[in-house]
C-alpha cells in the first residue's frame, strides 16, 4: 500500500524529507552500522540536500557511516552543469564529513555501456544477494510519470537481470545511466519527492488511474519488502479525491 504524506508549504516539506534522512540514517546505523541511500537528481530534491548540508542539521548524522550512490545520472562529465552528482556535490557533499569512500558517484564520463557496467560492479561488491539492499532510495515523478532515468516506452523499462543500466531518453535525444526497477524495489524504504502544481496531474493519473506502466514508468515502483512513501505538497495533492486523501493522511512519517 502506498502511505502519502502532504506538506503544507515547501519549507516544512523540505524538514519534513531532511528529518526522514536523518532518522533513518540512525536507526540503520544503530542497526547495522552503516547506512545506504541512492539519491535523485533533477531541481526537487536539490533544496532538501542543501538543508540536510546546512549547519544545523549536518552535525545530526554519522557521516563516516553512510555511503551515499546514485539512482541515476546523465551521461556527462562529473563537473558538467547538467551533472546530478555535481548538484549534489555542491548542495551537501562540500558541507558534510562524509569520507571520499563512501561517496559513490556513476563513471558517466566514460562510454555509456562502459559506465553502466562499471557502476553495476561497484554496487554488486558492495552489495550481496540477488539485489541491492538500499536502506532508502530517493525518487523524484516527471510530468511524464518516469522516475529515475526509466522513460515511458523505453528499453530499459523491461530490464530483468541488470541492476544498473544505459536507457535511451527519446524526449531528450540523449543516453542516461539508470538503476533499474527491481534494483529499486528491492529497498526497505523508497520515497517519491513530488512537489509544485505542475506535477498534480500526473500524480492523480498514477496513483488513481488505470495500471499503464509503460506509458507511466513510476507505476512499476512497489517495493518487494520494504515500504513506499510518497512525499507530497499541498499543490502536488491537490487534485486527488478527498475520499482517497482521507485514506493516506497525513502523519509522521515514522
Amino acid at each position: 500500500m502506498h502511505e502519502i504524506v502532504i506538506i503544507s508549504n515547501k519549507q516544512l516539506w523540505v524538514e519534513a524529507a531532511v528529518d526522514l534522512f536523518i532518522q533513518e540514517a540512525a536507526a540503520c546505523i544503530a542497526d547495522r552500522g552503516w547506512f545506504s541511500v541512492a539519491l535523485s537528481g533533477g531541481s526537487t530534491p536539490k533544496a532538501v540536500y542543501a538543508a540536510l548540508g546546512a549547519p544545523e542539521k549536518r552535525g545530526e548524522v554519522c557521516w563516516e557511516k553512510v555511503h551515499l550512490f546514485w539512482g541515476d545520472e546523465r551521461h556527462v562529465p562529473p563537473d558538467d552543469p547538467k551533472s546530478n552528482f555535481r548538484m549534489v556535490r555542491e548542495a551537501l557533499l562540500d558541507h558534510v564529513p562524509i569520507p571520499d569512500d563512501n561517496v559513490h558517484r556513476v563513471p558517466a564520463e566514460l562510454d555509456v555501456r562502459k559506465a553502466a557496467w562499471n557502476y553495476e560492479a561497484e554496487l554488486r561488491g558492495h552489495f550481496s544477494g540477488d539485489w541491492p539492499s538500499f536502506d532508502l532510495v530517493f525518487l523524484g515523478m516527471g510530468e511524464d510519470g518516469h522516475t529515475a532515468s526509466l522513460f515511458p516506452y523505453s528499453s530499459g523499462l523491461n530490464e530483468e537481470e541488470r541492476w544498473f543500466i544505459e536507457n535511451f531518453s527519446s524526449e531528450n535525444e540523449a543516453w542516461r545511466l539508470t538503476l533499474t526497477r527491481h534494483a529499486i524495489n528491492a529497498a526497505r524504504l523508497i520515497v517519491v519527492l513530488v512537489q509544485g502544481k505542475s506535477k498534480a496531474e500526473m500524480l492523480k493519473t498514477v496513483l488513481t488511474g488505470p495500471v499503464k506502466p509503460g506509458q507511466f514508468p513510476i507505476q512499476l515502483i512497489r517495493p518487494v519488502d520494504g515500504r513506499m512513501v510518497w512525499l507530497t505538497d499541498d499543490d502536488a495533492a491537490g487534485l486527488l479525491p478527498l475520499d482517497f486523501r482521507d485514506q493516506f493522511p497525513a502523519s509522521d512519517i515514522r
